[in-house]
């Protein structure tokens, strides 16, 4: 592996602040090609910021989630999608652990730029694939839509559903990018740059034993792990989520740092006011977007700090504590969302143009508090049903986010 897989957090984030302008000035241009640019993946890879989308196990970074959402934090206020691409490449790391080390290691360990795997599937048949049983392993077929991360990845987690009507009956499979058809399909107004094509099979493909695994094996394979010091932090998808906030605020503040900018020199026709400096309602605008991202950000803070404190104690959080940073997760994608789209609102007609940064960042960063994970009226309700003790059937989520 190499030396900068390894750096600190600390070098990472400086070295993305050197990075963050060449970020910016691309933002467009990855938007238009669909994906992160290549060069820009060389940059990032020579940063040292894939290594926290690679097992520590295998020679990746090993970050508190203190440490990861500086990270995610440094690449959203370069370019959104890029950091949402990074952000869930390293998410689907867990799965790692569901398979032996002779086999998951050699994906990481192979010269590789870029993230290595990618997941997805799970939630539902719809976006996942099916299995049935054959010698010496499983015929899988499917179609797995929001392959985030697939386009520079060289293999692919993906769900599949081993029986016919039990949807507890779901495994995940390793599978090779090149055995897969990767349709150019992802084409979304916002996050467009992170390049979630859906990729397929080409009828059925043959996926040999140890390259299938189940809930029940990660679940097995994280406890063996820890016991030996080699295990993923506490936390699950919980962290991943609270880790991501980052990258919501890092558009929050790129969209602060434009707006302050421009308020000496953008007029406001039809006004008394020379420039929107002169203007009390853009104070009272930066103003109020201004304490909304903070209030956001120490929510986030808090998040973050409990996971870490859990991992410090060797505790795992409880469905209470879970169902409270969903909640925080939720409650910060919107928050920053709306302090953007406020600042976007006030910035006038010329604020449409595409050339116009402040248009995307608005975008993207609504489009990413519209991810079911981070859905505020999802969670609000959620924690308001538990609060006020209101019986409700079981979470529509997938037996791979329970367990994982």
């Amino acid at each position: 592996m190499r030396t900068m897989e390894r750096a600190t957090a600390d070098d990472v984030v400086a070295r993305l602040a050197e990075l963050r302008p060449w970020l910016r000035e691309r933002q467009a241009e990855a938007e238009r090609q669909r994906r992160i640019p290549q060069e820009s993946i060389e940059r990032l890879d020579a940063a040292g910021v894939f290594g926290v989308t690679t097992p520590k196990r295998f020679g990746g970074a090993d970050y508190t989630t203190a440490e990861l959402h500086a990270v995610f934090r440094a690449l959203g206020a370069g370019c959104g999608a890029t950091g949402w691409m990074v952000w869930a490449a390293a998410g689907g790391n867990l799965w790692s652990a569901a398979f032996a080390d002779d086999v998951a290691g050699p994906v990481y360990t192979a010269p590789w730029v870029g993230n290595r795997t990618f997941a997805v599937g799970g939630t539902s048949r719809r976006m996942s694939g099916k299995a049935r049983r054959v010698d010496g392993g499983w015929m899988v077929e499917g179609v797995w839509p929001f392959a985030t991360g697939s386009v520079h990845a060289s293999h692919g987690y993906l769900a599949v559903f081993y029986d016919e009507t039990d949807d507890a009956k779901v495994g995940m499979t390793l599978i090779p990018k090149d055995q897969l058809v990767a349709r150019d399909d992802w084409d979304a107004m916002g996050m467009a740059a992170t390049g979630s094509q859906t990729v397929a099979t080409d009828g059925e493909l043959f996926v040999p034993d140890e390259r299938f695994s189940t809930p029940e094996l990660l679940g097995a394979r994280i406890a063996e792990l820890t016991a030996r010091g080699l295990g993923p932090r506490r936390g699950g998808l919980a962290r991943s989520l609270v880790a991501g906030t980052g990258v919501a605020l890092g558009m929050a503040d790129h969209a602060v740092e434009l707006f302050v900018g421009a308020v000496g020199k953008r007029s406001i026709p039809y006004s008394p006011y020379a420039t929107q400096l002169d203007a009390p309602v853009t104070h009272l605008t930066v103003g109020r977007a201004v304490a909304q991202i903070r209030a956001a950000g120490l929510v986030a803070d808090a998040a973050v700090a409990a996971l870490d404190r859990h991992e410090a104690e060797r505790s795992d959080p409880t469905e209470v504590d879970v169902l409270r940073f969903h909640t925080d997760v939720a409650y910060v994608w919107d928050a920053c969302a709306s302090a953007v789209e406020s600042l976007f609102h006030a910035s006038g007609a010329s604020a449409i143009i595409r050339r116009q940064p402040l248009q995307l960042i608005a975008r993207n960063c609504r489009a990413g508090s519209l991810h079911s994970a981070h859905n505020v009226d999802t969670w609000l309700e959620n924690t308001g049903r538990a609060l006020c003790g209101a019986e409700a059937g079981p979470m529509s989520m997938s037996v791979l986010e329970r367990r994982s």
